[in-house]
């Protein structure tokens, strides 16, 4: 099997595949690094195993420690490079791209054969375009729901009722209405607007991540969209491939 890691500000997702078919047979979260270390369905026999992290220093360390004394593997760490997969990163300084927004990329290109967008509505809102031939035409991000909303709380004197969860495209007739069905129809302009700028090129195929990626996929109703929570998870396989056993082989 292969041992996937997915380390974040706030928890470390992980994911164990099968090397031959790539299906998910475990996956969860955990806080941190001690409570990544006690979880029982990892103990395991482990042939490879590969990382995405937005942290530095200490826990990377630990984690690439603990995976070669515990499996005898090396960790992988997925790096954003210039090209990948098919997709070719455009910024002018490609380490200043999010690693996490990187794979998602790599892993949706890779899954619609073409132009693609991605949408993951977390803490942040980000949206990234890739192009029939690869471009990555740019990106945005911007808060997502939650932050908006709490934005508002915080610098005005607004006050949001804690059991309120609905959501519509209409006007509100309450404070709470007015900011709820706000912040998702100013989040649903903006996907709309760039799927129909990409929609014009021809064929699109979007994909919604994140914590509220059911909400909006549902909300926003695009022609050949799905909810695909993974990609950042499937994107290792595109960064991080398994090795070619021809090529092992040779070498041997």
């Amino acid at each position: 099997m292969i041992l996937e890691l997915d380390v974040g500000n706030s928890r470390i997702k992980w994911r164990l595949v099968a090397a031959d078919t790539l299906a998910s047979i475990k996956e969860g979260h955990v806080p941190g690094f001690e409570e990544l270390q006690q979880l029982p369905e990892l103990e395991t026999e482990i042939s490879m195993a590969r990382m995405c992290s937005v942290r530095s220093g200490d826990v990377n360390a630990k984690l690439e420690d603990w995976v070669e004394s515990n499996y005898r593997v090396e960790l992988l760490r997925a790096q954003v490079s210039r090209s990948c997969g098919g997709v070719t990163n455009q910024y002018a300084d490609v380490s200043r791209l999010g690693i996490d927004r990187w794979l998602a990329m790599l892993a949706a290109f890779r899954r619609a054969g073409g132009a693609c967008m991605v949408v993951d509505s977390g803490t942040a809102f980000t949206i990234d375009v890739v192009d029939a031939q690869g471009l990555h035409q740019g990106g945005y991000i911007i808060p997502g729901l939650n932050l908006m909303r709490s934005s508002l709380e915080l610098n005005t004197s607004i006050r949001l009722r804690k059991d309120y969860s609905d959501h519509a495209e209409e006007l509100g007739h309450s404070t709470d209405e007015a900011v709820f069905n706000g912040t998702v129809t100013a989040l649903l302009a903006t996907i709309r607007q760039q799927f129909e700028s990409l929609r014009l090129g021809g064929a699109v195929k979007t994909y919604f991540a994140g914590g509220d990626a059911q909400l909006l996929h549902t909300l926003a109703g695009l022609k050949d969209s799905e909810i695909a929570t993974s990609l950042v998870f499937d994107g290792l396989d595109v960064a991080c491939p398994q090795p070619d056993p021809k090529i092992e082989g040779m070498q041997d």
